[in-house]
């Protein structure tokens, strides 16, 4: 998820500077440390790093603890199946998909949740079959006006783009693809790198409690 430890570490730095004395302390020290460093890659310090963001939701029902936790599950599931442990792979990724929907659920008052959601999702393999989850998702964050900047918004709409094809709407998503300015983000492969824009108005409020 967090691909450029680097970036963010410079972003980080940037936006405290710019935000010293406005902002609250973080409610969320745990996610606020894979905001900025990322998932460890070894496998037994991702299964506890992931065990403490539950731990952390737990205690101070930070939604962004809740979606980092499982976005830490379903990368565990990723390891299993790389390394042909299908039972595990299998029930890690149910146990991901099944927070990543309850932090959207129980937070739904909230719909910078459900951008982390469709963040997930939208990059997933169409055999997974989350692209209705995305659909949704979109439409409710394109059909909620003034939350999002023109930034997000494009990001929402290549995010449904990717959706409308892996549920084979290819009609729709010809008519999507002709609205969206600067398709960076299609190419196939791994999700991109999270911006500046997305860290300023998407991660740091959530990290922050807001």
């Amino acid at each position: 998820m967090i691909h450029n430890r680097s970036f963010f570490l410079i972003c980080w730095f940037l936006l405290c500077m710019a935000y010293a004395g406005n902002i609250k302390a973080a409610s969320a020290p745990v996610a606020e440390h894979v905001l900025k460093s990322g998932f460890p890659t070894e496998t037994d310090m991702l299964a506890e790093m992931t065990q403490s963001l539950f731990k952390e939701y737990k205690a101070n029902d930070n939604p962004l603890s809740l979606v980092f936790y499982a976005y830490g599950t379903l990368r565990q599931a990723d390891h299993f199946f790389k390394t042909n442990d299908f039972i595990r792979a299998s029930e890690y990724g149910k146990t991901g998909f099944f927070y990543l929907d309850e932090a959207v659920d129980l937070h739904e008052d909230n719909i910078l949740v459900r951008y982390m959601r469709a963040r997930v999702d939208a990059y997933l393999s169409a055999d997974i079959g989350r692209c209705v989850v995305t659909l949704k998702d979109t439409e409710q964050m394109l059909n909620t006006p003034g939350v999002f900047n023109a930034g997000l918004v494009e990001h929402i709409n290549e995010m449904r783009y990717r959706a409308l094809l892996n549920c084979k709407r290819e009609q729709q998503a010809r008519a999507l693809l002709a609205q969206i300015k600067q398709p960076s983000s299609l190419a196939p492969g791994r999700a991109p790198e999270w911006d500046i824009n997305e860290v300023t108005e998407v991660l740091l409020p959530l990290v922050k409690g807001k």
